[in-house]
């Protein structure tokens, strides 16, 4: 049992290292294609895919805490998670079309 819950931590702050990674990458990125005209959407853009993206990761390390200490807490943490990245994946389709998404509740 001791080399599961091992494994799991491990996969967990793997899962939340590759996460932070991406988001920050994203922003780095973001910062260098900001420049020119129309800048600024691309850099926009740039950041939220990529903390949507750091996000899956976010939620795949809360999911392994949530197994690892099945807590009141934990779950918390993992539904705020997923709201978060939710939000963002909505927000990123409204600004691909240019105003609200049609159905909310349909995965992109």
């Amino acid at each position: 049992m001791a080399l599961y819950e091992a494994i799991l931590n491990a996969l967990r702050l793997l899962a939340l290292g590759a996460g932070s990674l991406i988001v920050f990458w994203g922003l780095v990125l973001g910062a260098f294609r900001a420049r020119g005209p129309g800048g600024r959407p691309r850099r926009a853009r740039q950041i939220g895919e990529h903390a949507a993206l750091g996000l899956e990761f976010f939620v795949g390390a809360t999911l392994l805490n949530l197994i690892l200490s099945p807590t009141p807490e934990a779950l918390a943490g993992t539904a705020i998670t997923i709201v978060v990245r939710r939000l963002i994946t909505l927000s990123l389709r409204q600004s691909g079309r240019g105003g609200p998404a049609t159905n909310p509740l349909q995965e992109p």
